[in-house]
């Protein structure tokens, strides 16, 4: 108890120390709010991040695609690996049948989960309302599609198809630079804001998985769609060079911004925002290039340089 009443009078304290360089500030230094005055703003943040489906297709397993099921069923090793697999979880099916897959068979409708993003950022108040903006954010995607099997059994017994499954997972940075205006009349406390820019983005594939499960979910062959000999077929037994491949790389596209300033005082705001972007991404399903939608949410700490200037 006597340890809460002190943590009380330090938060109290605090606070009447803040009030009353505010009313210093009013008199000596300030204007009216948290924009008016030229200078820099920080943030840092966290939210959720939607990928676009468009781009979700990637990982899929079609043999259309960079990296597809192609690389496993092309290969007389693994698929053995794979079959030896099957035939101890579906009884049916023998070492004599023939395993494969059907592009009819692939889910053409996958989407990412929802993924956690992180941000940071700085903006410079050139104006009243108006402000230029660099901002830095990162999320990771994950996907997980199921697929049907193909098996031609030689005692006629097809009556239950294996399942694959397939699970993708990348790292997507993007960073924007834009413009910022702010609608500082509306009300003393909540200002809404429109932020208009341009977009850097770099994604890279970390994995991407083809996956065998029981029927209780624990996986029991995991197998990369993600060529680390550099083209060379995969040989058991045999001492091969691995590389880092890189699937992934730099893309561009366009960013905007919109939310509500919630001014705690003259040092600092919470902003609660939703971004969009229209992206080009360096992966491309089928040999698209076109522009993906992706959106977020996002609550913003804000701090100006007041802030730093009177700690």
């Amino acid at each position: 108890m006597k340890r809460l009443c002190f943590i009380s009078l330090v938060v109290l304290s605090c606070f009447a120390g803040l009030a009353q360089r505010e009313e210093i500030g009013q008199a000596v230094t300030f204007h009216d709010s948290t924009w008016y005055d030229r200078g820099f703003d920080f943030y840092i943040g966290g939210g959720m991040f939607w990928g676009g489906k468009s781009t979700a297709l990637y990982y899929n397993g079609s043999r259309f695609n960079e990296c597809g099921l192609d690389y496993l069923f092309d290969n007389e090793y693994r698929v053995r690996e794979i079959q030896e697999v099957i035939v101890r979880l579906y009884p049916h099916i023998s070492m004599s049948d023939r395993i494969g897959y059907s592009e009819a068979n692939l889910n053409m409708n996958p989407h990412y989960n929802l993924s956690a993003s992180v941000g940071l950022g700085v903006r410079y108040k050139i104006r009243n309302n108006w402000a230029i903006a660099l901002s830095y954010s990162f999320s990771r995607l994950t996907v997980t599609t199921k697929t049907l099997l193909t098996y031609t059994s030689v005692s006629g017994n097809n009556y239950k198809a294996p399942e694959l499954t397939l699970s993708g997972k990348e790292n997507r940075s993007m960073i924007d630079l834009s413009a910022s205006y702010l609608f500082s009349g509306v009300h003393k406390v909540v200002k809404p804001f429109v932020e208009l820019g341009a977009q850097f983005n770099y994604v890279r594939v970390k994995k991407f998985d083809a996956v065998l499960l029981d029927e209780h979910n624990n996986p029991q062959l995991t197998l990369t769609l993600l060529d680390p000999y550099g083209g060379e077929n995969y040989v058991p037994g045999v001492p091969m060079q691995t590389y880092d491949v890189i699937y992934g790389g730099p893309g561009f596209g366009f960013s905007f911004a919109t939310g509500l300033k919630l001014v705690v005082n003259k040092f600092v705001s919470i902003d609660p925002t939703f971004y969009g972007c229209f992206s080009q991404l360096h992966i491309h399903p089928y040999g698209e290039r076109g522009m993906s939608f992706n959106y977020g949410v996002m609550l913003r700490v804000v701090m100006n340089d007041f802030f730093f200037q009177n700690r």
